[in-house]
Parts: C-alpha cells; sequence; structure tokens
C-alpha cells in the first residue's frame, strides 16, 4: 500500500526547503524526499574553501533571511549548509532523507502521481520536482583517450590542492568552478594549465557596489527566457566570478600575471598529447567584451537615472592589472610528460536528466516547458531551475518568490 500525501517535493536543497516552508505556513500536508542530507550537493559536490559567490544579502530564504551583520561577504560552505540545516529545524521541514526518487509518474487510479522512492511508493496529488539542474559533471569525450596513469578529476569530486597527485594540473573550463578551482591550485604553488572556452567574466565590484547588487538593480536577473537570443542560453557557463577571501575580481588576465598557463580549448587528446585551438585570443576578448559591456550597462543605468555613484577605477575589469599580453602563437600541443601533467580537472559544466519523470513536459534540451513552475500536466510542478520564470529562478535570491508562488498555485488547485 502507497503512503498518501497531499504535495510530494523532490529534493531538500534552498528551493525544495523554500517550498516546503509556504507549505507548512498553508497547512498543506508534504513530505520532501531528499535522496542524502539537507543540502546534499552543497556538502558532497564543492571543495573546502568554497564560498557562496552571491552575497550574504542575497541569501533571503523565505522566513529564514540572513541577519547577521556582514551582509557584504560571502559565506563558506560550511556555514551556508549550517545555514539550510537551521532553516530546515526552524519550521520542522518533512524531509525524508537517504530516499531516493526513482521515477514519478501516474498513480494507478490516474488521479494524482505516483512517486516510487527506495522506501516505497508514495502517491501524491502535487508534486513539486526542486532537484536543481546541476545534477552531474559533463565530460568531454576526449577524456577516455587520455593515459591510464592520469588522474581525471570532476570539479564535483575536487577538495584541496593536497589531495591531488604532485605534479602539474590541467584544468578544463573557464566558468566560475573552474577559475576558482585554477586560482587556489596556482596560490598553492601548483603549476597550473587552464584551457579556456567562451565565458564571460563580471567585475567583483563596480562603482562602490558588488555586481550582483547592479545585476539586481537594473533587472538583469528578472529577464525571462523568451528574452534571450536563444534557448541554449539558459545553459551558457556562468561568468568567472568568486566570494574567497571577501570576494574580488578573478580574470585571464590576472591569472596570466600569476603564472597559470592559459589555454584555448581541447580539441582532442591521442595518449598523453593534447591537441589545443587556436581561439586563445578569442576566449579572452569574449571575456573582455562581457565586462567592458556589463559597465556600460551599469553606467548607462546610473545615468538615465540620475544616480550618483563613486566614478569608474583605472581597470574596473581586472582589479587595477593591466592588461597581459597574451602571445600571438599560443600552444597548440600539450606533451603530459613534458608538462608534467599528472591530474585533469574536469570543471566543463553539468548536466540534467529528468528522465525519471515520466510525462512528456520536456522541450528538446530535456528541460521543463512550464508556465511559472507548472506543466501542462496538472499538479505537476518544477523549482530552483535557472530561466525557469526568471534568471534568478535559479539562484538562492530568487527560489523564495518562485516558491510561493506555486504554494498559492497548490492551494488554488486544492480549494
Amino acid at each position: 500500500m502507497a503512503e498518501v500525501t497531499d504535495v510530494a517535493v523532490v529534493g531538500a536543497g534552498q528551493a525544495g526547503l523554500a517550498a516546503s516552508y509556504w507549505l507548512t505556513r498553508q497547512g498543506t500536508p508534504h513530505v520532501v524526499l531528499e535522496r542524502g542530507r539537507v543540502g546534499e550537493a552543497w556538502r558532497s559536490q564543492r571543495w573546502d574553501s568554497f564560498c557562496l559567490v552571491t552575497p550574504n544579502w542575497t541569501v533571503q530564504l523565505p522566513g529564514f533571511a540572513y541577519a547577521g551583520d556582514a551582509p557584504d561577504a560571502f559565506m563558506p560552505n560550511a556555514d551556508w549548509i549550517a545555514h539550510l540545516d537551521a532553516y530546515a529545524e526552524s519550521f520542522r521541514a518533512p524531509v525524508r532523507a537517504g530516499t531516493t526518487v526513482t521515477a514519478v509518474g501516474r498513480a494507478p487510479d490516474g488521479a494524482g502521481f505516483r512517486i516510487a522512492t527506495s522506501a516505497g511508493a508514495i502517491d501524491a496529488a502535487n508534486v513539486i520536482v526542486a532537484a536543481g539542474t546541476y545534477q552531474y559533471p559533463r565530460m568531454p569525450a576526449f577524456v577516455a583517450d587520455l593515459p591510464p596513469e592520469t588522474r581525471v578529476v570532476p570539479a564535483t569530486a575536487y577538495r584541496n590542492p593536497a589531495a591531488l597527485p604532485e605534479g602539474a594540473v590541467l584544468v578544463i573550463g573557464s566558468g566560475q568552478t573552474g577559475c576558482q578551482i585554477a586560482e587556489e591550485l596556482n596560490r598553492a604553488g601548483r603549476r597550473v594549465y587552464l584551457a579556456t572556452g567562451k565565458t564571460g567574466r563580471v567585475p567583483r565590484r563596480y562603482r562602490g557596489k558588488d555586481c550582483i547588487y547592479w545585476q539586481k538593480l537594473f533587472g538583469y536577473l528578472d529577464r525571462t527566457p523568451d528574452q534571450l537570443a536563444s534557448p541554449a542560453d539558459r545553459f551558457r557557463g556562468l561568468p568567472h566570478l568568486t566570494g574567497r577571501d571577501g570576494g574580488h575580481t578573478i580574470s585571464l588576465h590576472r591569472f596570466a600575471r600569476d603564472g597559470i598557463q592559459i589555454l584555448g580549448k581541447i580539441e582532442g587528446a591521442t595518449g598523453g598529447v593534447l591537441t589545443v585551438a587556436a581561439d586563445l585570443a578569442d576566449n579572452v576578448a569574449h571575456a573582455d567584451h562581457f565586462a567592458a559591456a556589463f559597465c556600460r550597462t551599469v553606467d548607462e543605468y546610473l545615468l538615465s537615472h540620475g544616480i550618483e555613484a563613486p566614478a569608474p577605477g583605472p581597470d574596473n575589469t581586472d582589479d587595477g592589472g593591466a592588461p597581459f599580453r597574451f602571445p600571438s602563437d599560443p600552444i597548440r600541443r600539450l606533451d603530459f610528460d613534458a608538462a608534467g601533467v599528472r591530474t585533469v580537472i574536469v570543471a566543463t559544466g553539468f548536466g540534467f536528466d529528468f528522465r525519471w519523470v515520466r510525462f512528456p513536459v520536456f522541450d528538446t534540451f530535456g528541460f521543463p516547458v512550464a508556465e511559472r513552475g507548472a506543466t501542462a500536466v496538472p499538479g505537476l510542478y518544477f523549482l530552483g531551475l535557472d530561466y525557469l520564470v526568471t534568471r534568478k529562478s535559479g539562484i538562492i535570491l530568487g527560489v523564495g518568490e518562485d516558491a510561493a508562488d506555486l504554494a498559492r498555485q497548490i492551494a488554488a488547485r486544492r480549494g
């Protein structure tokens, strides 16, 4: 006999807990199903020194907003996990830890949903899928051609420099994760090679405010999917950014000045020799143009709204350092033996797989098609995904707003 409840929430991260908070407030019976512990992805898929990349003031979980004395600082991961634990305890969220959901389908009687879990079946009138889009690390095909003695570490499994074999390290991917790991390894005295792609960057602070403050002010975080040039833009790598050491600007220019060997995109591997594309200049220019466009947008907003702010610094896109002069003939071939590379860290983004949700509610990317989180299947909702409703739907700042809306929709559906 299946357990019965009004709402089943899949996932106990910030999105699932925010949904649980509002459901609890309105007295809706529900369960929160979590394969691991509260905030499991934050616990098991982040490195030791990781800090949030958004300021503490963006921690606006409903009923449990940040109330400390450092709103402009950045929480270390341990503090953020503790915050999530305290949040769940504050309203006694009905979290079923260690319960893996394997399928969500139609209930046998045709009304509502049957959720198959590692602890048995649950029937629910409504389901909120809050499992996130960063479900597994993507691995380039050429990784299979690397020498067997090379240690390949997905970014989710990286913990600290001391845990890696001695020798040089190749970091593949120049989004937020790859850049933060490359910076840490370089600071630890490792020889670091960073293979880049076309990823943007933004200054950590500009004209007296954090970049997230400006993005919120001029509406960047409220952009909707239809405002993007292409649906594929929902899944682009996030701009270079870090919250470590109080937050600071990171860039390929700074990395090169600090001794990191910057490469173009890796095209393939034959044994211990990698072929590198001749796109380094284009990748650096892409990041630079992204940063310059961000600064122009802030400047234009301030001017059009008559807002006074400190003048721009000498180079707000690189913490004041002069641009690095990258070679006109970049490295096109990386021999692991000659370079001393013993470890490859793969930070080429994340994928998602919602095939366990057995309803035809997905687009050609496998991303849910939803209006304000509600799919075409009555009672089936999604929450906590980038650009599900707006840009901020997938970040800590925005999940509470979307969760409140879903709770209202469910209340209306329950009558």
